[in-house]
């Protein structure tokens, strides 16, 4: 099927422009024709991206693509489209190149009579893996289009947490960053031209300032060294943190961090709850969602008792009393739970309880960047202040002159 750039008047004489998409040119002139439409001109469409597209996409698709792929998908199947050409559509619409891929095989699995959920797993299998689960079960009793909305907030929900969680941290690391590369210019630039102005002293200096003093040409003198060891530094640092099992231990050890650990215990929960609710909202049995939601928790000891909470469910136990025995809910969370099992409404209490734990860790984490932004600048005002000191007492001791 071919593109075909079109210029042409509606039946109040406005002029349109626009694409159509047909088999001839002749499919095109008719289709056009029977939208109501008298075609000035007409002409095969260039291909939109040809040259440009590897400079233009070098990236990896990034979780709003997928977010917005999602959405779009969503909203063309809600709109009443079919669902084979809601596909045919995405798969044209000029999203990443590595998108419209998987929409063309996802558009290829369906003809072949592939169900929507395996066809959406097979060519998309970056996106989370409840997703493909929600789209089975909305699939399963008719309601894709609300499921893939619910994939897209929850997608969203999650991206959301990840990102305050970023954006809140990003200031403090800028601020000491900062710090640190005044400190290490102070002692690399300042500090040795004090030491050469106070060589020829035979005065003793005071110990801070004999410290500084020497630490500064020590530095000084091993700049190539400072630099690469720097560089080795941030390269090792990069490396770890891309090991899955240094980030769950970093993870674990900020939940002991006071206000910190409770607000990322608290973004742990509200995601927890938001995705047991989304689950159990499209019909997914309890057990299952359990185990779903248990994975979108990055904090180990977290996801062990959302474990034990799975087991103990699965042992005949209710969702309240199981979540009550692992002590890491509030009395508030474990009412709305109660009475969502006793309503059933348990999949809008849990909703609820998302918004409630998402409010209270945003609440702490203000209380926490309150406290963090003023510490940072004030023990880098100490380390500052402290070599600005140790200067001026090696400069009074040598000339005598009293403080």
């Amino acid at each position: 099927m071919s593109r075909f750039d079109y210029e042409a008047v509606d039946h109040a004489g406005k002029p349109l422009v626009g694409q159509v998409s047909a088999d001839t040119q002749r499919d095109a002139l008719r289709l056009l024709s029977d939208r109501g439409l008298t075609t000035v001109s007409i002409a095969t469409s260039k291909p939109p991206r040809q040259v440009s597209r590897h400079l233009t996409f070098k990236r990896a698709p990034k979780t709003q693509d997928y977010i917005l792929t999602v959405k779009q998908l969503a909203l063309l199947l809600n709109s009443g489209v079919p669902l084979i050409a809601a596909v045919d559509t995405l798969k044209s619409q000029g999203l990443h190149p590595d998108l419209m891929a998987a929409f063309d095989g996802m558009s290829k699995s369906l003809r072949s009579g592939a169900s929507f959920s395996n066809a959406f797993k097979k060519t998309l299998p970056e996106l989370p893996s409840y997703a493909a689960q929600l789209c089975a079960a909305g699939e399963s009793i008719g309601e894709l289009g609300p499921a893939l909305s619910d994939t897209a907030t929850q997608m969203e929900y999650e991206y959301r947490v990840k990102q305050d969680i970023r954006n809140a941290l990003t200031y403090p690391a800028i601020l000491v960053s900062a710090g640190l590369a005044a400190v290490l210019f102070i002692f690399l630039v300042v500090v040795p031209r004090f030491s050469a102005m106070l060589a020829s002293s035979k005065e003793p200096l005071p110990f801070l300032s004999e410290l500084v003093l020497s630490t500064g040409m020590a530095l000084s003198e091993n700049r190539s060294l400072v630099f690469l060891s720097l560089a080795l530094l941030i390269g090792v640092s990069i490396w770890l943190l891309k090991q899955s099992a240094v980030r769950e231990a970093l993870h674990q050890y900020m939940t002991s961090v006071p206000l910190l650990g409770s607000w990322l215990r608290e973004s742990e929960l509200a995601r927890w709850s938001s995705m047991l609710s989304t689950m159990l909202k499209h019909g997914v049995d309890l057990i299952k969602a359990l185990e779903f939601a248990r994975g979108t928790i990055a904090i180990k000891s977290i996801s062990t008792r959302m474990e034990q909470v799975s087991k103990l469910v699965r042992g005949g136990k209710s969702l309240s009393i199981a979540m009550r025995e692992q002590e890491t809910f509030s009395d508030t969370a474990l009412s709305l739970v109660q009475v969502g099992e006793e309503s059933g409404e348990l999949a809008s209490m849990l909703g609820s309880l998302a918004n409630l734990y998402e409010e209270s860790g945003r609440q702490r984490m203000k209380r926490f960047l309150l406290i963090l932004e003023p510490a940072a600048i004030i023990l880098i005002g100490i380390v500052i202040g402290g070599i600005v000191t140790a200067i001026m007492l090696a400069i009074t001791s040598i000339n005598q002159v009293s403080l």
